[in-house]
């Protein structure tokens, strides 16, 4: 088939997720790794050629939207909190190699002999980030901030904030009227 496809409730539900919601779309050609660690609520989809290694726990909330070409690598444990949009592209690491020379490198050497950042990664509710954006270890964004496209984030973020550059810097504070299409979306309006 041209493009591919989503793959069906039925065919979800039979591959081992930890916990799995309703309304689920994952494309035939997304890689997912440790399937048995990650829980993945309602309303989600994850696109094509998007990689996750989930070799510690992954929580991936409601109406959750992890575009094309992403990659999560959560060897450490990866937080998505509901409303979240990853564009195309952006990169998520909870580990990384120690670049000093001080230790050897690379995810065949033994852990003993390697060294580098590792850290849970956690996106609060309403996050967004850009394309081609990277997150590091043992990085917090707070809920509804924003990461602009190119971006790099190496430290925590407050909540609704704009936030774009190498590194990561606030640029000016982020409108709160996305709370109010939430509440009409859960029919509290």
């Amino acid at each position: 088939m041209l493009g591919g496809e989503y793959l069906t409730e039925i065919d979800l539900k039979s591959e081992g997720f930890r916990t799995l919601g309703n309304n689920v779309r994952i494309h035939s050609r997304a890689s997912i790794y440790g399937i048995e660690n990650i829980s993945i609520g309602n309303n989600v989809r994850i696109d094509d050629f998007t990689i996750i290694i989930a070799a510690a726990s992954m929580e991936i909330g409601n109406y959750v939207s992890i575009d094309n070409f992403c990659f999560l690598g959560g060897t450490i444990g990866i937080v998505l909190s509901d409303f979240v949009t990853l564009a195309p592209g952006v990169k998520i690491f909870t580990s990384s190699d120690d670049y000093s020379g001080e230790k050897l490198t690379g995810p065949i050497v033994p852990s003993q002999f390697t060294g580098g950042n590792n850290g849970k990664v956690s996106l609060g509710k309403h996050v967004i980030i850009g394309s081609g954006s990277i997150v590091l270890p043992s990085c917090t964004i707070g809920e509804g901030s924003s990461v602009g496209a190119l971006s790099l984030v190496n430290k925590n973020l407050e909540s609704w904030g704009v936030y774009s550059g190498i590194p990561a810097r606030k640029r000016k504070n982020r409108k709160k009227d996305l709370l109010i299409l939430e509440n009409k979306l859960k029919g509290k309006f």
